[in-house]
């Protein structure tokens, strides 16, 4: 079987929605699968990795470079097209092009697009190429409706208006571009249902779950201390606004509650593009250390006490409680933080939404050893047994081989 990937950014095991393409190219390659790969990258620079990428996947990668539209384009995207400018980004002429091209030179048996910014390409290169395999695309999240959430976080008036000017149009192309695929995969049934309710047939969609590599995140590689206890951690891109939101809540509402019960308490943040509100705070408060982008989080989690996701808004599910769970650590979150995960409160996870419920399950795991460690453990159980990229990967070609039965 040959499958085309098209993805928006280089597949990368280290920085989020990539990990995914990473791990799911890595394991389909394993099973036998042809795979190439057309992916954009910001600039040249980016691709100085490219051929030991290739032989680590054992795909054929091919790049486009997609510099990011300055504020003035997007402002005239947004008030002249009510589009978000992201479907603008990926859709150019060299794009169409380029996967065209590698379209008309292979044999695809699938062609398979990753989040709804390069759903358009794709379909516009097939539809210009001589392709008559099998369309499928996956959605992480539901876009339209995570811009709709992020309306209310906006305290710049411009950004709130353009945030709801896009939505609508988004969903909208969203749900025309489900239409051109044969099947869809979501990452949640709560996605799935989201879907479902705008009027897509239920038999044309899939769920495809996020993973971890239970091989790669294994605590019992990592003996070495490295941070101060106790502890609390929480990791992932701060820029992203629903991070930034969940950690102005952490410290405002949660962090206070337990510094009041547990005085010598330290909280380290892992991630890149830190605010400058944060790195404030942590000047000013010593017990609350932001480490910023690292190579590898493992040694980190493996430190960890307790780990946090106490998230309010997205869609889709998080990648960072699986690699928690996989590292055997004790996990406490909202309930949307934990959305679409098989989770079990006070089984593998705590899960809790007011806030002071919320400091005090960490207070109890950090005082209660014996229940850190058995939800650590069914943590790293339940990854063990549903989450694993390469039983993902096993779906995703079950699912490849009924798509092309089906057409």
């Amino acid at each position: 079987m040959k499958v085309l990937y098209v993805i928006p950014s280089m597949p990368d095991r280290s920085f989020g929605g990539s990990t995914r393409h990473y791990y799911l190219i890595k394991y389909l390659s394993e099973y036998g699968i042809d795979v190439h790969v057309v992916c954009n990258v910001p600039t040249k620079e980016s691709v100085c990795q490219l051929n030991l990428l290739q032989k680590d996947l054992n795909a054929k990668i091919y790049i486009m470079e997609t510099p990011d539209f300055h504020l003035l384009k997007k402002f005239k995207i947004v008030l002249l097209n009510k589009m978000y400018p992201p479907i603008y980004r990926y859709n150019r002429p060299l794009h169409r092009e380029i996967i065209t091209s590698v379209i008309n030179n292979n044999s695809f048996d699938i062609i398979h697009s990753e989040y709804i910014e390069v759903a358009l390409p794709t379909i516009n290169a097939i539809l210009k190429s001589s392709f008559r395999g099998s369309k499928l695309l996956t959605l992480p999240d539901v876009s339209y409706l995570a811009l709709m959430q992020k309306v209310n976080y906006q305290k710049h008036f411009y950004l709130k208006y353009a945030y709801k000017r896009v939505a609508s149009r988004l969903k909208e192309h969203e749900l025309s571009m489900i239409n051109e695929f044969d099947n869809i995969f979501t990452v949640s049934e709560v996605d799935k249902r989201i879907y479902i309710s705008n009027g897509v047939p239920e038999n044309k969609i899939y769920v495809l779950p996020n993973g971890v590599d239970c091989n790669f995140f294994d605590c019992n590689f990592f003996t070495k201390d490295i941070l101060q206890h106790p502890n609390v951690l929480f990791m992932g891109k701060l820029s992203y606004l629903p991070n930034e939101v969940a950690l102005r809540i952490y410290f405002q509402h949660i962090y206070p509650k337990i510094k009041g019960e547990v005085p010598s308490i330290k909280t380290y943040i892992i991630g890149m593009n830190c605010p400058e509100w944060l790195n404030k705070l942590s000047s000013n408060d010593k017990s609350v250390y932001v480490v910023g982008f690292v190579d590898d989080v493992r040694p980190y989690i493996a430190n960890a006490d307790v780990c946090i996701a106490p998230v309010t808004i997205g869609t889709g599910t998080r990648l960072k409680i699986l690699e928690y769970m996989a590292m055997s650590k004790p996990v406490v979150s909202t309930t949307k933080g934990a959305e679409g995960l098989d989770v079990e409160n006070y089984k593998n996870i705590l899960i809790e939404d007011e806030w002071n419920k919320f400091a005090y399950k960490i207070i109890e795991l950090l005082k209660d050893k014996n229940l850190a460690i058995k939800i650590g453990s069914n943590g790293r159980k339940l990854v063990e047994k549903k989450y694993d990229w390469k039983k993902i990967a096993e779906k995703q070609i079950r699912v490849y081989e009924e798509s092309i039965r089906n057409r």
